[in-house]
Formats: C-alpha cells, sequence, structure tokens
C-alpha cells in the first residue's frame, strides 16, 4: 500500500472523530451556511499543519512537558466562553440575512475561531504527535513518503469536513428558523458541557 493511500485511511480517523471543532464546524456550517463552514474548517486545517510542524521538530515533547495542564483549562475556558455566548444571546437568528451573505462580515473571526478551537484541544496534540511518530519509524523524517502520507491524510480530512459543511446546510434547509435557532442554543450547552469535562479531565 503507498504512503498516500495510507495516509488516506488515517484521515478517516480524523473525519469520524467526535469533538469540539466538529461539533462547532457543523453548528457553523448549519448556521451560517456552506461558506462560512468551508473558512471554519480552513482554520481547523491550519491549526492542524501547526501541530504536525511542532510534532516533526521536536517540540511536541516539551509542550506535553511544560503546557499540558494550560491547554486543557485554556481550551475548556474558550468552550465555556464560546457556549455562553450561544447560549445567552439575546437576539434570534436572522436566517435571511444569514443565507444572502453567509459570512456576514466575519470570516476573519470564524477563521480564528476554527483554529483556536482545535488547536487548544491538547488531544489534538496527543494525536498528531502519534500520527508523526508512526509516519516517521516508517519512512523516516526526510522522505518523499512522509509528504505523500500527510498529503493523503489531509486529502481525506478536508475533503470530508467540506462534505459536513454541506449536508449542515442542505440540513437546514428542511428546518425551520425556530429550530434552528434552538439547535444553536443546545449547541451551546454541549460547548460548555465539553468544556467543564474538558478541564476536569486534566486535573
Amino acid at each position: 500500500m503507498t504512503a498516500f493511500l495510507l495516509g488516506l485511511m488515517f484521515g478517516l480517523t480524523i473525519t469520524i472523530s467526535i469533538g469540539p471543532g466538529s461539533i462547532a464546524l457543523f453548528q457553523t456550517s448549519l448556521v451560517r451556511g456552506l461558506s462560512a463552514g468551508f473558512v471554519f474548517a480552513t482554520g481547523m486545517l491550519i491549526s492542524d499543519l501547526l501541530l504536525i510542524l511542532l510534532s516533526y521538530f521536536g517540540l511536541s515533547e516539551l509542550l506535553l512537558k511544560w503546557d499540558f495542564k494550560v491547554m486543557g483549562i485554556i481550551a475548556g475556558i474558550i468552550l465555556i466562553i464560546i457556549g455562553g455566548v450561544t447560549l445567552f444571546k439575546s437576539s434570534p437568528i436572522s436566517w435571511d440575512s444569514t443565507k444572502t451573505n453567509p459570512l456576514m462580515g466575519n470570516w476573519t473571526m470564524l477563521l480564528v475561531k476554527g483554529f483556536f478551537l482545535n488547536i487548544a484541544n491538547p488531544f489534538s496534540l496527543i494525536f498528531w504527535i502519534g500520527i508523526v511518530g508512526f509516519a516517521a519509524r516508517n519512512w523516516g523524517l526526510h522522505s518523499q513518503n512522509l509528504f505523500l502520507f500527510f498529503l493523503g491524510v489531509f486529502v481525506t480530512a478536508f475533503s470530508t469536513d467540506l462534505l459536513k459543511c454541506y449536508l449542515s446546510e442542505l440540513l437546514s434547509k428542511v428546518l425551520t428558523s425556530k429550530t434552528i435557532h434552538w439547535i444553536n442554543k443546545s449547541m451551546g450547552l454541549v460547548f460548555i458541557g465539553i468544556g467543564f469535562f474538558l478541564i476536569y479531565k486534566v486535573q
């Protein structure tokens, strides 16, 4: 099996994982549309690339020894804040205006949100350390196969993220504004719960 095909298979492990980033991607695509979901997914992709670089250059070991607990607490706080804002935001969703301009002028915030939700999760770093270690043992750190492997990983992960965005937008077309509004509120509760759970787990 080629390194690229193996990377495609490993990418599936990312797509089936249910974490804060995946939940937020669904919420963003459902409420703001496909374009907003694409921007959010791009932020997650950039953070994954950075985590791979940290693992590749050996900085991950230092980060794990020094900052694992802090990173978990920061990630939990970020999730609680996002969940609180989502839950207690007083104004209902203006569905027509959202669909007319899905990004609503906030594409930078969506990119940053996707980036930090993913990179602040310490389990993302652990995951990529394992993946980089596996690839390095099989092909070495300076092999073309290493590049092909991670290319396959990201082709699968990013393309399926876009598919999730598309399916979420299709779902939004069969739901009423009121239903989407309450789904959004429910996502706020989910974020708060995950945030407190994450803080508890790193103690």
